[in-house]
């Protein structure tokens, strides 16, 4: 695990965390046990144990269940397997925080004075049923943001763009190679299979680097990243090489299905932009103004000029690329407004080895 991917993740890790140690302390107020220090010191212990099994099983453990499954199905089999592992881990705490303030033997309290105390008068299916609720709450909120895109749920919630604002930002458009012959070759459906594959097996090489997905147009994903974030560690560059990286690990998986190995080109640029919301019954977070054109603009330069990468002067001069970078100037663009753009193509220096 990189050291960006281990920075992204564990600011979730600690969001989980605090939510889940909040919502354990919560139970005991919401019950009238404010006042009794063992049944707070259990929603502690409750909500620490439960937060550090979803962190566990959503970012360490290679989870199943993370991807590539249907979005209800998805929200269900989580909450039934976070409320099985509460079920269980909920009577060993209680048990054992109990056993030592009673003086008695954790299995003698956990076989019968929790059976008569929990169980048979319902207190325990009632910590479950909160448990369940909150899980389900948690996993159905995480899950809808992520179809909505990287902090679009939340930017949507706290009306951050409800009035349109200014940003800077930077923009990638990352486009499929020979998509049309692919396509005739393959047929629409196996071709939008392909399309789906490529852009998942990319997709963690966008976000470990900060980047945010805007849209996909057809073969092409149009990715941003607000200025700072996007210039910090070459994180917009980095994301190119990371993708090529991604594709090239699951080479034999493409060679396999469709005897191809995905190729494509990237544009980037970076400016001044409009962001804002627009509708009503279907809203949606959209970026206006010429960087975006000139950013698609730039991506199609790739072909003429027979390069993988293209970046913009306004970028080069103001981001430090590490390195393992090596950056020549490819061209020019002029844009509609008869700007000149130089451009310049970076590439990644072979390790020369004795």
């Amino acid at each position: 695990m990189n050291n960006q991917h281990l920075s992204r993740s564990m600011h979730s890790a600690l969001r989980i965390l605090a939510f889940g140690i909040g919502a354990g302390l919560l139970y005991p107020v919401f019950n009238r046990q404010w006042n009794d220090l063992l049944a707070v010191t259990n929603g502690l212990l409750i909500g620490l144990f439960g937060s550090l099994f979803i962190i566990y099983f959503e970012f360490i453990y290679e989870n199943p269940l993370n991807r590539k499954m249907k979005f209800a199905k998805k929200v269900i089999l989580k909450s039934a397997a976070y409320t099985i592992y509460f079920a269980i881990m909920i009577p060993l705490v209680i048990s054992f925080t109990r056993s030592i303030d009673e003086n008695i033997s954790f299995f003698t309290y956990l076989t019968e004075d929790f059976v008569d105390k929990y169980i048979v008068t319902g207190r325990y299916y009632t910590i479950i049923f909160y448990t369940l609720f909150l899980c389900s709450a948690v996993i159905f909120t995480h899950q809808l943001s992520l179809k909505m895109g990287h902090g679009v749920l939340w930017n949507f919630i706290t009306g951050k763009y409800h009035r349109a604002r200014e940003e800077d930002r930077i923009f990638m458009f990352l486009d499929l190679n020979r998509s049309t012959h692919i396509a005739e070759k393959l047929g629409e459906i196996e071709y939008n299979k392909l399309l789906n594959m490529f852009f998942f097996d990319i997709t963690d090489s966008i976000l470990n680097t900060y980047g945010e997905i805007y849209r996909y147009v057809g073969d092409e994903v149009v990715v941003t990243w607000p200025l700072k974030r996007g210039l910090r560690n070459a994180n917009c560059i980095r994301t190119f090489f990371l993708a090529k990286q991604a594709i090239r690990k699951e080479r034999e998986k493409y060679l396999l299905a469709y005897g191809l190995l995905p190729e494509f080109t990237a544009g980037y640029h970076c400016g001044n932009v409009i962001v804002g919301e627009i509708g009503d019954v279907k809203s949606q977070i959209v970026f206006n103004g010429d960087v975006l054109y000139t950013t698609g603009t730039i991506e199609k330069k790739c072909k003429e000029l027979e390069v993988e990468m293209l970046v913009s002067a306004n970028l080069i001069k103001r981001i430090t690329l590490p390195a393992i970078y090596d950056m020549t100037k490819a061209g020019e663009l002029t844009t509609e407004a008869q700007e000149k753009i130089t451009l310049y193509t970076v590439k990644e220096m072979e390790l020369v080895t004795s």
